[in-house]
């Protein structure tokens, strides 16, 4: 069904402010009302509002419980090595956990773990410390001596014979009795001790509290913690949501997916999507946009979510990021808060099915990449379905 451009936009924008609802205040396992071709799915934990839409459930949803990436991708950002003293450049393959694709600089704006020490992450999750190596704890093998005393100051007045793995690491290098009382922090006069990897050492032969301070410091108090990927962080992968990120939006409206479209339609203006650079209201000007046809729910009265379109991010991309970074991502759009960027990833006319992903981005201190990382899956609707706007 082909709709005629809404002449209540200004009520599109108006409305989601005052139709709100609290995910916090959902509850699971009611019937969608709305019927469809198939069971729609979300593949993280999730509540269903009275009307059958999907919502994340924040305080269940962990990186451990995401599905394995659909297709390979990857992202170049080796001009910026220099600048950061690593590379955050990647490529992933169909088929990755998320948990070996995401690195912690790509959470950095978007979430407290900067901030936070491995310990708080452990207690959170339940992990016991004495289960743990210096070996599970990524961010080790990328220091070294002196990186190491910069991150944990109180170091340096301990002798060096009382951190058993850094008097291994002098002992690989030369005679380190005759330094065994030596305060560690001496040992940055020398070069050659200073600048000594701690990946010179099996880690996993030491104890995760065997270097003092170790599990108490900030992560980004680390060398190259921004390279470090979730995965190597122990009792990370299991962290719920909730815990971490400070961005999660819980309000908005919802709408109908009326009907699917393939990428043989063209030139559609009437749109819900683009991204924070050129709004959420983007026309698609060329030959494919595959999209899906929002209609207004029953419960919401009125008529000015019939004919939006939602555009796939296949079809169409548009300017995104901004500064040093900026650059161009999938169409899509922000339900959720700005963590991550909802896209519309696949449509099939002949079963109605729409399927979507989520996208990351990467972000420093002179700007923010567009939403490439990904496609992670998110979920997967049907005509008649109930779906979630958000405000944005």
């Amino acid at each position: 069904m082909k709709l005629k451009r809404s002449k209540r936009f200004l009520v599109f924008l108006l409305v989601p402010l005052l139709l709100s609802v609290n995910i916090g205040l959902t509850s699971g396992g009611n019937k969608m009302l709305a019927e469809s071709h198939a069971p729609a799915e979300m593949y993280v934990p999730h509540t269903t509002d009275s009307h059958g839409a999907f919502l994340p459930d924040w305080t269940r949803i962990t990186f451990s419980l995401f599905p394995t990436i659909a297709r390979g991708g990857s992202i170049d950002l080796s001009n910026l090595a220099g600048v950061l003293s690593y590379d955050p450049s990647r490529t992933w393959q169909a088929g990755s956990s998320i948990t070996s694709i995401l690195m912690l600089g790509d959470l950095a704006n978007v979430t407290n773990l900067p901030i936070r020490s491995l310990k708080s992450i452990l207690k959170t999750v339940g992990l016991p410390l004495g289960s743990l190596k210096l070996a599970d704890f990524g961010l080790v093998a990328q220091q070294t001596i002196q990186s190491l005393i910069k991150a944990i100051p109180g170091l340096s007045g301990l002798p060096l014979k009382s951190v058993k793995p850094l008097y291994d690491l002098v002992s690989s290098t030369l005679v380190a009795g005759s330094l065994a009382n030596l305060p560690i922090g001496q040992l940055q006069k020398n070069p050659l001790l200073a600048n000594l990897p701690l990946d010179k050492l099996n880690l996993a032969n030491y104890a995760l509290n065997s270097i003092p301070g170790l599990i108490n410091t900030p992560l980004n108090q680390f060398a190259k913690w921004g390279e470090t990927l979730i995965g190597e962080i122990p009792g990370l992968s299991d962290l719920p949501f909730n815990q971490f990120f400070q961005d999660l939006s819980t309000e908005g409206i919802f709408a109908l997916v009326d009907v699917v479209f393939g990428d043989r339609e063209a030139n559609r203006s009437n749109t819900v999507t683009g991204s924070t650079v050129v709004g959420f209201q983007y026309p698609c000007n060329q030959s494919n946009c595959a999209h899906i046809e929002l209609a207004t729910p029953n419960w919401l009265g009125g008529t000015f979510l019939n004919g939006k379109q939602w555009i796939s991010g296949n079809s169409q991309w548009v300017p995104g990021g901004n500064g040093c970074l900026a650059g161009v991502e999938p169409t899509g759009r922000h339900p959720f808060g700005n963590a991550f960027k909802v896209v519309l990833t696949n449509t099939d006319e002949a079963s109605g099915r729409a399927d979507f992903g989520i996208y990351f981005h990467f972000s420093i201190f002179c700007g923010e990449t567009p939403y490439l990382i990904g496609p992670f899956p998110w979920m997967s609707q049907y005509e008649k379905d109930v779906i979630f706007l958000g405000i944005t």
